[in-house]
């Protein structure tokens, strides 16, 4: 089979389209042949050298993909041959404390595709039975494929700041994949979104998405910004994708029992908070790093029904991954970008 390969750690440059052999299930594990794929920035983490995770090469990156279930081990049970499915990107332990109390998104001991196992950037994948999802037959490969990121928010926005229609919430990072996902739940449950974004070439985008408000950070001061499209009234939460100033802006900025939800730290790992402030007011900040089958099969269900699908930027073949991730690296996209592999 074919399958984009790193065989160190580098650039896009270490990217090479080649064949690979063919995955072989053991008893508990499913082979899906993948239609679509996604890229993240933990991608591009892992291929840098970055993430903290051993990575044995050659090695295969990639998190998220859609496609058809192409062999099945001799144990697995629930699934078969030909029905369309997505991955969970998280091989759980099933002891630790976390798993057995049913929060799998809090396994002590969690691996990933891509990461500590071959990813997506293939035309086939292997997976453990209870990393698979099943697709609702109405949903596209590419739909759902698009819609991975509103797992990542709804265990964010929903799961954990608990936002409430008519609530007002700072998302940062607006125009990428996960914050353009987060603006569309956001709106969704019909609260007022402010965007934030470094690029007044994504404004229009996000108005068209729904945004009551878009902020360039790089032209105004996140503090300045916030104080005029809140009225000064505050924010109720905050929904971060990146960490740094503007998380710290946006926690300034919360409300008496305001909600910070931090689901990413590019743009910064350590961050100085006034923990008397805090306190007294009884704000909150919560790391969020992964979601669960059950979110993800969710939101695959609603957005066959009224949940809007996220943005995608562009969509490039497997063979050009290379350059699907100078694109990321760039930041000159808005939404998501995928990989068309079937």
């Amino acid at each position: 089979m074919r399958a984009v390969v790193i065989g160190r750690f580098g650039g896009p440059e270490v990217l090479r389209h080649r064949e690979v052999p063919e995955p072989e299930p053991e008893p508990n594990e499913v082979v899906i042949r993948l239609d679509h794929a996604a890229l993240n920035h933990l991608d591009l983490d892992i291929r840098n050298g970055r993430s903290g995770m051993k990575v044995a090469f050659p090695h295969v990156l990639g998190t998220e993909g859609v496609g058809t279930i192409d062999a099945v081990g001799a144990r697995v049970k629930g699934w078969a041959v030909g029905q369309r499915v997505g991955t969970f990107a998280f091989r759980t332990c099933g002891d630790c404390p976390g798993c057995r109390a049913g929060r799998e998104n809090m396994c002590a001991r969690v691996t990933t595709l891509g990461g500590q196992h071959w990813g997506a950037y293939a035309e086939k994948i292997i997976v453990r039975e209870h990393q698979v999802v099943a697709l609702p037959d109405v949903l596209s490969f590419e739909d759902a494929i698009a819609s991975y990121k509103l797992a990542t928010a709804w265990e964010g926005l929903v799961e954990t700041a608990a936002l409430r229609a008519g609530e007002s919430i700072l998302v940062t990072g607006a125009g990428g994949g996960v914050g353009s996902a987060a603006v569309v739940l956001a709106k969704h449950l019909k609260a007022r979104v402010i965007a934030a974004t470094g690029s007044d070439e994504k404004n229009a985008s996000l108005k068209a998405l729904g945004a009551d408000e878009v902020i360039n950070y790089s032209t105004e001061p996140m503090t300045d910004a916030l104080e005029r499209t809140t009225g000064g009234n505050g924010l109720d939460a905050v929904f971060d994708v990146a960490s740094g100033p503007n998380l710290l802006a946006g926690v300034q900025a919360l409300r008496w029992g305001g909600r910070a939800v931090v689901v990413g730290a590019h743009g910064g790992e350590r961050m100085e908070v006034d923990m008397v402030d805090l306190f007294r007011r009884h704000v909150s900040i919560h790391g969020c790093g992964r979601y669960t089958r059950a979110i993800l099969a969710g939101v695959f269900e609603a957005r066959c029904k009224d949940l809007p699908k996220p943005p995608v930027h562009a969509v490039f073949p497997l063979a050009k991954a290379a350059e699907a991730q100078r694109v990321m690296e760039s930041r000159k996209f808005f939404g998501r970008l995928l990989l068309k592999i079937g």
